[in-house]
């Protein structure tokens, strides 16, 4: 078996590098065939698609940014994928109960069940597990022009001031299949396929990775105290039960805001981070990944 563990060398302050290296071994002494190759910045067709055309198993070794960039190359090709965590949140590892013991890791990868999830679009860029736009997007893009090479929990702690200082909830619409379902109202709208979110707080906690569908949620917002409720709310999983708030699913979701707001995609900001129009698409069974 021909399989490529990518890491990313600064995930975890150096934990991926050393984490690649000991799954390396293993897969070595149960007679693999490994290449151990580190992430690279900019698009990763040209540095990981063409190491793919020989491989039977990819092994992503890092936090979710890493797996994201990783499974892009993997859409539609049935190379199947394991996530080896070692980032801050870890969110579709744990989420699938993922190790990230080497030798566990090895023994499922050789062992292992494969299977068919959903990955998306935002905008025409891949998700995994969630898009959305509100107080977390502009925490994110907030993150994202003061971070460090790797980030813990505490990088959070100050974006988050700074931006609940200063925020003033979107007004957003958002439309469901073709279906408007929110019409230019203030708040957090969230564009799930997993149900997994930072910290347990998982607004959208009903979302499956497996139903062909993505849920969204919409959370009214009208200034920072009435955002901390919220938060509280679906802290405690009590926030679906509250008659104002929209939870939908559905294959084509449309949100389009009266001004550009910040946007974010499984915990990163993307390249065009203040848009006034974003579209999330499904793309069911089309990623092939290895579960125990």
């Amino acid at each position: 078996m021909r399989v490529l563990i990518a890491y990313n060398p600064v995930s975890g302050r150096g934990v991926a590098n050393k984490l690649g290296r000991d799954i390396s071994a293993a897969l070595l002494q149960s007679g693999c065939d490994v290449e151990l190759l580190p992430t690279e910045a900019g698009d990763p067709k040209n540095w990981l698609s063409p190491r793919l055309k020989q491989m039977d198993r990819v092994v992503a070794v890092g936090g979710d940014g890493t797996l994201r960039s990783i499974a892009s190359c993997l859409v539609d090709t049935n190379i199947p994928v394991y996530h080896a965590a070692s980032g801050t949140e870890n969110l579709f590892a744990k989420s699938m109960r993922m190790s990230n013991d080497s030798r566990k890791v090895a023994e499922v990868v050789l062992n292992g069940e494969v299977k068919l999830i959903d990955t998306a679009t935002a905008n025409g860029e891949f998700l995994l597990l969630m898009a959305s736009v509100g107080f977390d997007a502009e925490v994110v893009a907030d993150l994202a022009k003061n971070r460090g090479k790797s980030i813990t929990h505490m990088s959070y702690l100050t974006p988050c001031i700074r931006k609940f200082l200063k925020f003033y909830p979107p007004e957003v619409s958002v439309t469901v299949d073709g279906v408007e379902v929110v019409e230019k109202r203030r708040g957090w709208v969230v564009v799930a396929n997993s149900f997994a979110y930072a910290k347990g707080l998982n607004p959208a906690r009903n979302a499956s990775l497996t139903d062909g569908l993505l849920d969204v949620v919409f959370l009214p917002i009208q200034s920072r105290c009435s955002l901390i409720t919220w938060i509280l709310r679906v802290k405690r999983g009590v926030h679906l039960l509250h008659k104002n708030v929209v939870e939908l699913r559905g294959r084509n979701i449309q949100i389009n805001t009266s001004s550009p707001a910040y946007w974010q995609l499984d915990g990163d900001s993307p390249s065009e981070n203040q848009t006034t129009f974003l579209n999330v698409a499904i793309h069911p069974k089309s990623l092939t990944i290895i579960t125990s």
